[in-house]
Order: structure tokens, then C-alpha cells, then sequence
């Protein structure tokens, strides 16, 4: 983006003087000046995470065999208190619950992020609770197998929409030096969202039980919409893109104090910064300086495909694959096959005990990544994935259940770390924020894409292996180690207009 010379003083957002009389202009402020944010900041983050809760939920929602316990359903007459979700359901009809949300959370990350830049993240985020609130309400009232899918394919829109907007609103109101830290907190939520679900195994673990876990997200929606109502802000980065100016100096001031507005700002992708301008003891930078275009164009797409941004969009593309085809969800979807598989006599423990140890790494992660890189972080991550790998796999074959949910664990453990909490942060950094949303949009759709394939290809592939169901991911971990190595750059601790630099640099050396 060009920042306009501005020609005449009424370019200038005008400023009272105060007695001081005139000061010297300073400097350009240092990008990485820490800054101490205000509360608000961290209100946002914390109820934003609501929604990627719901993703959580519902990724665990169906994992208890005595919902799904294919002998049982299978049985004619269903012995009573087995089979609790629609007792007589088919394998297929299962599998399409399940995979139903999938495809729910595709459309919407396709269709979230356009409408993200046209509407604001803010706005879109508060309509994206109707799609919790509707989807639970099928899901809880349903009175067959078929009216529940459908209940998953909302409630999987309202998923979709938030991995789409949520990663990249956080990563807007961030300053670089925390981007890691708060960015983290979307897995987090996730995880969290995950370990709630499998504690309700234990009380709610009956026929009429799976109703109250299908109708939660109707809780978290509301409690979303009161709490975004008091704290949350429009982001920064989106109202200066749409020109409103004057808006933007607002919420960065209600974000990290009056002092902090122009610095804040240039923390926002500019070409080349423009110093504050004296008025009275005042300074303030031409109020055109940050301003992208008025509107999001129809173009988006072709900028977001074009030579200088296509290593980016491919990058971003393949550390989403990464995070869904090693694997992760064919743990949160199935492992009570797999713990059944394996010998344990009550799946719950073992669900209740890798969700928990999924938690705490997830947490530390931000910190983790602060100290080695994102991209060091991430590598060490899928090294520890393939031993698990291969770990689960022993275990599976000796018939050790004891080992099976140690490695388990330590495969979720180690995604948790680093792939699960750090994909969403390289795919928010990787973009420009004039096309973030779209390029958030395009890449969680192709996550949603990967992930429904896990989805649908995980019992056949479990049923056809058997002990051996988790080498295929051996080998997608080996090969996502091999593109995280050669292809995607550190992007911690940098702003984006740095990362975006380096892209450049690259494209320009092979020109």
C-alpha cells in the first residue's frame, strides 16, 4: 500500500494546541518498542476464545462408544442402555455424523472470511453465534439421525466461521511481541473445549444425556454475545482498510492507551511509515497515512493468487494440511475405537486422560515458541508425533493398553505444543492484512477439506489395518516435517510487513 504525500494541512487530523507551544517532531517509533496493553485487549482475546470452544466441543462431542458401539447398533433387537444415540444407527450413518460438521465447518470458513472483510470481524463474529445457537438447538431436539446431521453441518458453519475470522482478528489486535503468546489461545480454547466434553462422559453417559452435551454451545453463544456486547472492539486493521480512521485511533486507544495510538499503528502493514507531524505539543500522523482502500474488492481473489502473493498462499495451504492429515482428529473423532482396540474396558479414562494432557502443553506453548521460533517449535513438534506414531502402533500390536494412552498422550501432547497451537498463527502471519480474511478463508477451507477426509477415511482405514491403523500418518508427519523444513519461514516476534518482506525478497531473487 502507497502512503500519499500529503499536499495541505487539511490532510491532517486536527489536534488542539496546548500552552507548550511547538516541539520537534520525533522519529519514527521502533516497531518493537514493548508496550504494556490495557485490560481490554485481553478481555477481547479471552472472549473471542469462546467460539473456537465450541470447536472443541464438538470435535469430542461424539467420541463414547456407548453412543456408537457398532456390535451393539447392530444387534436386532438394540439391547437396552447401549447404542444411546439413535439406537439401530448404521456404521455409514455414523460416519455422516461425524463428517457432518466437517463439511458444515468448510462452507464456512469458505464463505466467513468474504464476508469478514465486507461486514467487519466484530459484526460477523456476533452473527456467527446464531449459527451455535441454531445448530445446537437441532442437534439437542433431534428426533432422528437425520435431523442431528443436519444440526451438525450448522453448528460445524458456526466452527468454520470462527477458525476463519478469530485466528486473524487476534493476530490484528496483537502487538508483535505478544502475536504468539494471544495467538495460542484459539488452541487452547480448543483443547479446552475438548477436555469439558470428555469430563460430561461420565454423567451424561445415558439416553437422554447426549442432548445436554449437543445444546452447551447455546450457553457459550450467549454469554459470547453479552460479553462481546460491554468489551469487544471492531478490528483496528479493518476499520483503517474500510478509511475509517478516526475509528481505528479509537479502539487502538481503548486497546493500548492514548499514548500508544501511533505506534500501535504502525504496527499495521504500511510501506513506508510517515513521522507524527507537530501541532501545538500535539502529534499526530496524516490521517490518510494507514488507510487502505475503502472497500474490499472483487479483486481480492486475483491479488491473493498473483505472483507476488502465491508462495504465501501455498505456504499458508500446506501447514493447514499439515495440522489435519497427521492425523490429530483421528484421535478426537475415534480413539474410544481405538482405546476399545486396544483392550480398555472403560474408553472414558482413557479420552478424559489424553484430552487433559492436551491442555497443558497448549498453554505453555506461546511461551515455547517465544523462545525457539515457530518453526523450530513446530519441526520439534512432528518429531515427537512420528515416535508417537510409532509408539501407538507397537502398543496397538503387543496389545499394551497402558502404552497405548501413554503414547497417545504423547501424540497429542506434542501436536498440541506445537503444530495444533502454531498453525493458526504462521497462516494469519503469512498474509497482508488487505487480503488476511480472504487468505484465512482459502486456507481454513482446504484445513476443513483435509480434515473431512481424516474424518470419512479413518474407520476404513482402521478397519482394513487394524494394529497398523496409524502408519499412514507416520508417513503424512514425515512429509510435513520435510515441508515445514524447506518451506515455511520464523515468523515470531515479527510484524507482518517483515514477514511480507522476506516473501519479497525471495520473489525478487528468482526474478
Amino acid at each position: 500500500m502507497e502512503i500519499p504525500s500529503p499536499s495541505s494541512t487539511s490532510d491532517y487530523t486536527p489536534v488542539v494546541p496546548t500552552p507548550k507551544g511547538l516541539a520537534t517532531a520525533p522519529a519514527v517509533p521502533d516497531v518493537h518498542t514493548p508496550v504494556r496493553p490495557r485490560w481490554v485487549l485481553y478481555a477481547n482475546v479471552l472472549v473471542s476464545l469462546l467460539q473456537p470452544l465450541q470447536y472443541g466441543w464438538s470435535t469430542t462431542q461424539l467420541n463414547l462408544t456407548t453412543f456408537n458401539n457398532q456390535e451393539e447398533c447392530d444387534a436386532r433387537p438394540v439391547a437396552p442402555g447401549t447404542c444411546l444415540m439413535f439406537p439401530g444407527h448404521t456404521k455409514a450413518q455414523w460416519t455422516m455424523a461425524v463428517s457432518a460438521w466437517i463439511l458444515g465447518g468448510m462452507i464456512g470458513a469458505l464463505v466467513i472470511g468474504r464476508f469478514s472483510n465486507k461486514l467487519g470481524r466484530k459484526r460477523i463474529m456476533m452473527s456467527n453465534c446464531l449459527f451455535m445457537i441454531a445448530g445446537a438447538t437441532v442437534q439437542a431436539s433431534a428426533s432422528s439421525i437425520w435431523m442431528f446431521i443436519g444440526g451438525r453441518v450448522i453448528s460445524g458453519i458456526a466452527s468454520g466461521g470462527a477458525t476463519a475470522v478469530i485466528p486473524g482478528f487476534i493476530s490484528e489486535i496483537s502487538p508483535p511481541s505478544l502475536r504468539n503468546s494471544l495467538g495460542v489461545g484459539f488452541q487452547v480454547a480448543i483443547t479446552v473445549g475438548n477436555l469439558l466434553v470428555a469430563i460430561t462422559f461420565f454423567f451424561a453417559d445415558t439416553s437422554s444425556g447426549w442432548r445436554f452435551i449437543a445444546g452447551f454451545p447455546i450457553l457459550q453463544a450467549i454469554l459470547f454475545l453479552v460479553l462481546a456486547s460491554f468489551v469487544m472492539v471492531e478490528s483496528p486493521t479493518w476499520l483503517l482498510m474500510v478509511g475509517e480512521q478516526q475509528l481505528a485511533e479509537r479502539e487502538l486507544a481503548r486497546l493500548f492507551g492514548e499514548e500508544n495510538v501511533y505506534l500501535a499503528k504502525t504496527w499495521i502493514k504500511h510501506d513506508h511509515p510517515v513521522p507524527p507531524v507537530a501541532s501545538g505539543c500535539e502529534f499526530t500522523a496524516p490521517s490518510t497515512n494507514l488507510t487502505a482502500t475503502a472497500a474490499p474488492k472483487a479483486s481480492d481473489l486475483t491479488k491473493l493468487f498473483s505472483p507476488m502473493l502465491i508462495r504465501q498462499l501455498l505456504t499458508a495451504i500446506g501447514v493447514a494440511a499439515a495440522q489435519q492429515l497427521t492425523g490429530i482428529n483421528a484421535v478426537f473423532f475415534y480413539s474410544s475405537s481405538l482405546f476399545e482396540q486396544a483392550g480398555i474396558s472403560d474408553d472414558r479414562i482413557g479420552i478424559v486422560a489424553v484430552n487433559f494432557v492436551n491442555v497443558l502443553p497448549t498453554i505453555f506453548c506461546g511461551v515455547l515458541a517465544a523462545r525457539l521460533g515457530n518453526r523450530k517449535l513446530i519441526l520439534y513438534g512432528l518429531m515427537g508425533m512420528f515416535l508417537s506414531a510409532v509408539g501407538i502402533t507397537v502398543s496397538l500390536v503387543a496389545s499394551l493398553p497402558a502404552l497405548a494412552i501413554v503414547f497417545t498422550a504423547c501424540y497429542v501432547t506434542t501436536f498440541g505444543s506445537s503444530l495444533g497451537s502454531l498453525a493458526w498463527v504462521v497462516m494469519a502471519d503469512l498474509f497482508p492484512d488487505d487480503i488476511r480474511a480472504m487468505g484465512n478463508s482459502v486456507c481454513v477451507g482446504c484445513s476443513w477439506l483435509c480434515n473431512l477426509t481424516v474424518g470419512l477415511g479413518y474407520p476404513y482405514i482402521a478397519a482394513a489395518l487394524v494394529n497398523f491403523s496409524f502408519t499412514p500418518f507416520m508417513c503424512t508427519v514425515a512429509l510435513s516435517f520435510l515441508f515445514v523444513y524447506m518451506a515455511v519461514p520464523e515468523t515470531s516476534g515479527k510484524t507482518i510487513q517483515e514477514i511480507q518482506d522476506e516473501f519479497t525478497a525471495r520473489h525478487q531473487s528468482k526474478n
